[in-house]
């Protein structure tokens, strides 16, 4: 795609251009302005800063299986939006698209969404398929009534698969979706920023350790049992990861529910070592498992009336991301 120029709804205009390698800093500086709250919307993560690891994979595209077009506010090198896609089968993709907090309400999310749907019918991708959380009913009501698009129900999530079609430009199905996430009544499920916050550094060198996550409550014995049994096993020691959701006070209940699995370990003779995260839980078990070098990670595998892992859940996050073997405790 060759540099284009958009004029938005207020008389400012834009330069989009494919992304490069040359604008990691440009993007780190943008990202660092946007507000706790756009990186919470977008990401569900209480991201502060890209790591270099991100900053590689966001910029270092293909332009065919990962696309990336940057905007740049006219006549600078200010980056104010970015429109994605990766693909994930070989004509299905999922996009993505940030705007600065400065520049939402332009329309420059909708000017972007249509070349970005250009560069995907010219790359041969035929269909754009969402993850979105499926906890509000209006918005599940809206997608339903898509026309062409088609709704999956699969536990937590919603999966909208959307035909890019033949006529240029987005869909009506695609641009309704974009003014329902922007307006917060459907959230993106987490599947994209997954596959970028899965390790954010090197993996260590393989050591004989377990990680496991603190447990719901009714799991909690059954996990540390297993896990006991298998660090007993391999001589292993343990590393147990508790982490806080975001914007959620529920760190009395999950310090008690620490204590009560570092005792059961204890008790079986198991060493343990704590770690407090913040966060996203299989995001945070990944984390330790790349940062400590660990063999296995132990998740707690009973979601609720799931005879398989949710999408979106910690289950499905660390079976589908893990840098290790998982044993999934049910």
């Amino acid at each position: 795609m060759q540099r284009r120029r958009l004029e938005l709804r207020d008389g400012s205009a834009v330069d989009v251009r494919p992304i490069s390698p040359a604008d990691r800093q440009r993007l780190s500086d943008g990202f660092d302005q946007l507000s706790p709250e756009s990186r919470y919307r977008r990401f569900f993560s209480p991201v502060a800063h890209l790591s270099e690891r991100q900053l590689d994979y966001l910029t270092d595209v293909d332009h065919r299986d990962h696309e990336a077009l940057v905007a740049l506010a006219e006549g600078t090198d200010e980056v104010v939006g970015v429109a994605r896609y990766v693909r994930i089968r070989p004509d299905v993709a999922e996009p993505a698209i940030v705007v600065a907090d400065a520049w939402q309400g332009r329309g420059l999310a909708r000017q972007l969404l249509d070349l970005l749907a250009d560069r995907a019918r010219e790359e041969g991708v035929e269909t754009f398929v969402a993850p979105v959380l499926s906890e509000n009913r209006a918005a599940i009501r809206l997608f339903e009534q898509l026309g062409d698009a088609t709704v999956r129900h699969d536990g937590i999530e919603l999966e909208l698969t959307i035909p890019l079609g033949e006529a240029p430009g987005a869909t009506p199905p695609l641009r309704r979706l974009l003014r329902a996430v922007a307006a917060g009544s459907a959230r993106p499920a987490l599947t994209f920023w997954q596959r970028i916050t899965t390790s954010s550094a090197p993996r260590a060198k393989t050591r004989n350790a377990v990680v496991v996550g603190v447990p719901r409550a009714e799991a909690l014995e059954r996990v540390a049992d297993v896990t006991a049994d298998v660090a007993s096993a391999l001589g292993a020691e343990v590393h147990l990861v508790a982490a806080r959701r975001f914007l959620l006070d529920d760190a009395d209940e999950l310090a008690g529910r620490l204590r009560s699995v570092e005792e059961r370990l204890q008790a079986r003779g198991v060493e343990v070592d704590s770690h407090w995260r913040r966060g996203d839980l299989a995001a945070s078990l990944i984390s330790e498992a790349v940062r400590s070098g660990a063999r296995l990670i132990v998740v707690d595998g009973t979601e609720p009336h799931a005879g398989a892992p949710l999408p979106g859940s910690t289950w499905d996050h660390v079976t589908h991301h893990a840098p290790c073997a998982v044993l999934v405790a049910r």
